[in-house]
């Protein structure tokens, strides 16, 4: 019988997790890593140019601490063996659940609070791996940094969101909190849309409304209730199979011309939008790169100018996380910094 991992070095020699090459300052070998105090370990399904380890590394370089951020590949069909082995890891603080962990509640001895569908942050305190979800927090503040310098609200808006994953629950969640007038889930899987619209409508009244990828335009366009805001909290833009493709159209990527029939739709979408509500504000969760993701290229294109990428969320978020690491493993942080000093260094490193 194969013997199972038992920390991270092991993880990736038996092959169930590899250091994952896209990130900056990600570039660790595995012998690295006996060298290291400790090590916080942000778990994803696939490979994407994340910006947590160039924030965490860079505050962690400046206090002069030997512990290092490290994003790691890992199929979560072998949720089980990877988070054992990171769990009985001495020097595994922590880390955080990204692109096909966040759901992954099932795994955690505790989730904070009780009722999250999904997790973003994981903190290892007294040997219990402990969830929660700063993802959500992050993205709406810049959200509202947007909405403010324009003038404007979340309260009492309409809000598109697309996309019924783990970050969009919490996202639709705290939009909902902020007292709007109505929130429309639309995603591929529409009974995953339903199930977050009735949770919402259940705490918060008749508020949400789900549709499935098929009737992205009608609500967009052709809704009694214009948007105020339309969000990406799907794959699309990201690195991966879904990267041409655009939020405000469906994507079929079994055929290959389908990206280019999304982006037409796409850009007519868009331009008839910004016919219907100028001030629209257009989010996406994915990271600024070069060339942006298609919705904020075909949105700039067609004249929205109120746009908001996935870099703020990321900054703003990072931050309570870093945090609730910190005060968990107090020995292991001989050099501590509070939360206006992280943001500084984080904002800084994450050129923002």
């Amino acid at each position: 019988m194969t013997d199972k991992p038992t920390n991270l070095k092991k993880l990736i020699q038996m092959n169930y997790a590899y250091i994952a090459k896209l990130p900056e300052k990600n570039n660790f070998s595995i012998e690295r890593l006996d060298n290291l105090d400790a090590y916080v370990v942000p778990l994803i399904a696939h490979d994407y140019g994340a910006k947590t380890p160039v924030m965490w590394n860079t505050l962690y370089e400046k206090l002069g601490l030997n512990i290092r951020n490290i994003m790691v590949v890992a199929n979560p069909k072998n949720e089980e063996i990877v988070i054992n082995a990171l769990k009985s890891d001495p020097k595994y603080l922590g880390g955080g659940f990204g692109v096909g962990w966040k759901e992954r509640l099932d795994l955690l001895d505790e989730v904070k609070p009780a009722d999250l569908d999904s997790v973003n942050i994981v903190v290892k305190d007294n040997e219990k791996l402990i969830g929660y979800n700063t993802d959500a927090i992050g993205f709406v503040r810049s959200l509202e940094e947007k909405f403010d310098s324009i003038g404007k609200k979340l309260k009492g808006s309409n809000a598109i969101i697309f996309g019924a994953g783990g970050v969009a629950k919490e996202v639709a969640r705290l939009i909902a909190s902020k007292k709007s007038n109505r929130i429309t889930i639309l995603n591929r899987t529409f009974s995953k849309a339903v199930s977050i619209a009735e949770k919402l409508n259940k705490e918060y009244g008749q508020i949400a409304v789900a549709g499935g990828e098929d009737i992205i335009r009608g609500y967009l366009l052709n809704s009694f209730t214009v948007p105020d805001v339309a969000i990406n909290l799907t794959d699309k833009g990201s690195d991966g199979p879904l990267e041409k493709y655009s939020a405000f159209a469906a994507a079929d990527i079994k055929c290959d011309k389908n990206a280019g029939v999304n982006n037409n739709q796409a850009r007519t979408i868009a331009r008839e939008l910004r016919r219907l509500n100028p001030e629209i504000v257009i989010a996406d969760i994915v990271l600024p790169k070069n060339p942006p993701s298609k919705t904020l290229v075909i949105a700039e294109n067609e004249g929205l100018k109120n746009l908001v990428d996935g870099l703020g969320m990321v900054v703003y978020q990072a931050v309570p996380a870093y945090l609730k690491i910190q005060e968990a493993n107090p020995a292991k942080h001989k050099k501590k910094v509070s939360e206006k000093q992280a943001l500084k260094i984080f904002k800084k490193a994450a050129s923002i």
